[in-house]
């Protein structure tokens, strides 16, 4: 059985992309990219912020407190981080699904899983966009370095909107029974 087979029987499984991509695949591929990289960067200042703080403290260096930046940066990692989550299918409702024994139950609960993901993120959206758009207008900052309480909160935007269009990718392949595109290098299946 080809991965290919093997990928439109189990919604579950991913392949690793193949030169016939879709345009959907080959887009979203770019984005869980771009997903990969803000969280990375955001784990990286996460780390530097903590352990500047602590050699600043432990030599008593007269320098602003940067935990600020550590503190914001938990906003892409959190949001975008399971934005790219959706993507990889890395999240519980997968594994659960990969357990039923007939095609039919999988896609059943996979669909349910991606329907769900869908509500759930379409009410967060709503809700951190009136966060953004509050913080935004009254252009509140945060007390350290005065960071605009605006760029996390946008970040929630942003990572709702992207699970959205990840989860609606995944529906949409599940529906025409299209394979998953798979992780970007994973070499086969993931």
């Amino acid at each position: 059985m080809s991965m290919v087979e093997r990928t439109q029987m189990d919604p579950g499984v991913a392949v690793a992309p193949g030169p016939g991509s879709s345009a959907l695949d080959r887009v979203e591929r770019g984005i869980y990219r771009v997903e990969a990289f803000i969280a990375g960067a955001s784990l990286v200042v996460m780390l530097a912020t903590i352990v500047f703080s602590v050699v600043a403290r432990y030599f008593e260096l007269p320098v602003p407190n940067v935990s600020e930046l550590g503190i914001v940066a938990m906003a892409p990692l959190t949001f975008v981080g399971a934005a790219l989550c959706t993507y990889a299918r890395a999240h519980i409702s997968v594994e659960i699904a990969q357990q039923l024994p007939s095609k039919p139950l999988r896609s059943i609960a996979h669909a349910g899983a991606m329907l769900s993901q869908l509500l759930f993120a379409g009410i967060f959206l709503y809700v951190a966009w009136e966060f953004f758009a509050y913080a935004y207008e009254s252009s509140e900052n945060l007390i350290d370095l005065g960071t605009p309480v605006a760029v996390p909160a946008g970040f929630m935007v942003l990572g709702s909107a992207l699970m959205i269009l990840h989860a609606l990718a995944d529906l949409y392949r599940l529906v025409t029974g299209q394979p998953h595109p798979g992780l970007p290098n994973s070499g086969g299946l993931s």
